[in-house]
């Protein structure tokens, strides 16, 4: 068993998307050590991060996450056990603001920020396959070979 977070946040002021790749970069390097996987969705200002793996890790890198001041107004949606990563072999995936966004956003009813009344946990983890899914990333959770 694995264990997963979802949360969601605004962006400092400031941040932008060379911002956002830098996250990225650094994601990609430190996940890979301690076998975390998920996503990062960046829509209009705010951030929606899946993160699951070892729930030490999880836990010790949503600690480290909560207090970056590269964003504020940080709420965790859900903390979850699930039995294998949505994400395998992918650190961190990062998805934003695109064409081939919009229909899932259209179809979730999308709205900035991510309002808890609309967006529960489930839902979130949803938007974030849906969002990976519409990228040539599988729904399901399993690895693309090809």
């Amino acid at each position: 068993m694995f264990e997963r977070v979802v949360y969601v946040s605004r962006a400092a002021p400031g941040v932008d998307l060379r911002s956002v790749y830098d996250i990225i970069r650094v994601s990609h390097n430190r996940n890979s050590r301690f076998g975390l996987t998920g996503a990062l969705i960046f829509l209009d200002g705010h951030f929606l991060q899946l993160l699951e793996g070892d729930g030490f890790r999880v836990r010790e890198r949503y600690a480290a996450i909560a207090v970056d001041p590269r964003h504020t107004d940080v709420v965790l949606r859900q903390t979850s056990r699930v039995p294998r990563l949505t994400f395998p072999g992918e650190w961190m995936a990062l998805r934003q603001a695109d064409a081939a966004l919009q229909p899932i956003q259209q179809a979730f009813g999308y709205v900035p920020g991510f309002p808890a009344e609309r967006f529960g946990g489930d839902t979130l983890a949803a938007f974030a396959l849906a969002c990976c899914a519409a990228d040539g990333e599988p729904a399901d959770g399993t690895q693309a070979v090809g």
